[in-house]
């Protein structure tokens, strides 16, 4: 056994090794044509595992990767295939149970031809591997697919996995040795890129000796997740984790539980340690937050790390860590969020500071004093040093080596993405609508009024909703200010459907809410949340106006956020 852990682990080095000297080799990565007016079209190719075969749905990783691309990113999205398989809005696919490259081959013309797919999505080679069939030239085969792949659909983005390991030691030695084998068949083809889908599954991920269960399929969602972001993200907002606590968005995997805790007891005397859960008390937008409480018993050296979320994110070198935090006393400024790493690592030793230069660290955010006391305060951290990580677990940890007493406040808006749109200044990133007064044109209904499009929250249908022919909704800034971005969450950052997403608004801006000046205007939109960046411009007020609503042409339109940005 020691033997052949060895021998595994020398394969998956080698593996890496490979990858590492094919970035180097691939040229610049082709990006997806430009999709205006329609949904991407996605084609998940391969076999059982794209298909579903021990997902307790026959949903695949495709489930989880609709929702993250519609809700998280707010694409409009159209999986394409022949294959029909799992419980999702969209349930089309290329997975095909038992199929080898060479079958694939043999048929991937006529699917190409009917599809048109912008992207597609490879996983193949299990069956090669399962078979013992050719084994040696089965890379040889790969780019065989691919070579067909492009000349099938030449501007399309195939992400190629390297696939997931098996349970029995003799074919997932296959397995390793066709995965090393991946990057130099991808190194001249720069349509292609390499996602691995092999190092963080485990055995607990496995449904059985070939195929993952929902836990290895929800890894794989992440995973391609996050790859998408360099073809499809386009500077758009790109969370590879977004909560605000509220029903309806991802919610905590657990609450008071402590990974390591020393020196810390209970807020009040009837509790054993530190609390972590969310609470409809104090919050910076919607209803909810993340409550955290309890006592520092100790001068000499006191900490307690709660376990939050559990996550699978693949970090890039544009990803970003935001939050805001409310501690309610001194000892409450001595909280941060730290993210747990695959490899044994952690953000808090990572060395990882703040937009202010104070580490990533409960103590040093807590010595650094920044934070205010009885208030809303923004923390965000590049993690772009960190990028190729992957976050395992989100815990929110207290760290103080002097000092006693009770510490308590809220954490609220907590995010992970990949957006290449993050403010340079801290008090750019401030959503400068939020909560803000607003007016609009006659709401569908008495609880869809304007004011639901600023208050912080797309879950429990908190949108402004109005069916009138040239609607506009309008919000006071209090002050004049630069405004340069706008972005604003339709009817799919909420939960419905893609057809009522805004087709075409403009944004306008004003010092007097008298005379208006078109800030952009937006044309042939399918997506459920837009960006809009343009030059600078001085506005207390910021309209949007509806030229057309569904995409059918009919009038409604279904607006769950408008947020504003100085940057």
């Amino acid at each position: 056994m020691a033997l052949e852990g060895s021998m595994r682990t020398l394969s998956r080095l080698l593996a890496a090794a490979l990858a590492a000297a094919a970035t180097l080799l691939v040229p610049a990565t082709a990006h997806a044509a430009p999709v205006t007016g329609r949904p991407v079209r996605i084609m998940p190719l391969g076999d059982s595992i794209t298909w579903g075969e021990g997902s307790s749905t026959t949903s695949s990783y495709r489930a989880d990767l609709w929702q993250r691309l519609t809700g998280g990113a707010g694409l409009a999205v159209d999986y394409v295939g022949s294959a029909r398989s799992g419980s999702l809005p969209d349930t089309d696919n290329e997975g095909h149970s038992g199929w080898r490259i060479d079958q694939i081959i043999a048929s991937v013309d006529g699917w190409l031809a009917t599809a048109r797919p912008d992207v597609v999505l490879l996983h193949i080679g299990t069956n090669d591997m399962n078979q013992n069939y050719e084994v040696a030239s089965a890379p040889a085969r790969l780019g065989t697919l691919l070579d067909r792949i492009h000349a099938g659909a030449p501007s399309a983005v195939v992400l190629v996995a390297q696939i997931v390991p098996a349970l029995d030691a003799t074919i997932d030695a296959r397995v390793d040795s066709f995965n090393a084998a991946v990057p130099p068949v991808l190194a001249s083809r720069a349509y292609a890129r390499l996602v691995d889908l092999n190092t963080t599954i485990t055995t607990a991920d496995m449904r059985d000796t070939l195929h993952p269960g929902d836990a290895g399929y929800t890894k794989m969602a992440d995973l391609w997740y996050a790859a998408l972001e360099a073809e499809l993200g386009g500077g758009r907002d790109w969370p590879l984790l977004r909560t605000g606590l509220e029903p309806g968005e991802t919610a905590t995997t657990w609450t008071d539980t402590a990974e390591a805790a020393v020196n810390v007891g209970g807020y009040q005397a009837n509790l054993a340690g530190m609390e972590t859960g969310p609470r409809a008390e104090t919050s910076r937008g919607g209803a909810n937050a993340l409550m955290y409480s309890g006592n520092d018993l100790s001068a000499s050296g006191s900490y307690s790390y709660m376990r939050v979320f559990d996550t699978h994110l693949r970090l890039s070198a544009a990803s970003v860590l935001t939050y805001w935090i409310y501690p309610q006393q001194a000892n409450g400024t001595y909280v941060a969020v730290d993210l747990s790493f695959t490899d044994g690592t952690s953000l808090r030793d990572s060395g990882a500071a703040d937009q202010y230069g104070v580490r990533a660290h409960p103590q040093f955010q807590g010595e650094g004093g920044r934070l205010a006391v009885n208030r809303w305060n923004l923390v965000r951290v590049n993690l772009g040093a960190l990028a190729g990580r992957t976050v395992d677990r989100v815990h929110l940890g207290y760290d103080q080596p002097a000092g006693t007493g009770p510490f308590r406040g809220y954490v609220d808006d907590l995010a992970v993405t990949g957006s290449t749109r993050q403010a340079a200044d801290p008090a750019a990133a401030v959503n400068l609508a939020l909560k803000h007064p607003a007016t609009a044109s006659p709401a569908c209904a008495p609880a869809e009024d304007a004011a639901r499009a600023a208050d912080g929250a797309t879950a429990g249908n908190s949108k402004w909703c109005t069916g009138t022919s040239g609607a506009t909704w309008q919000t006071d800034l209090g002050a004049a200010t630069t405004v340069r971005t706008v972005v604003v969450r339709h009817a799919s950052s909420g939960g419905e459907q893609n057809a009522w997403n805004t087709r075409a608004y403009r944004i306008q801006t004003s010092t007097d809410a008298t005379t208006w000046t078109t800030f952009a205007t937006v044309t042939a939109n399918a997506d459920g949340i837009t960006t809009t960046t343009a030059p600078p411009a001085t506005a207390r007020h910021v309209r949007l106006v509806i030229d057309a609503g569904q995409q059918d042409g009919g009038p409604t339109a279904r607006i769950y956020e408008v947020e504003v940005y100085s940057a």
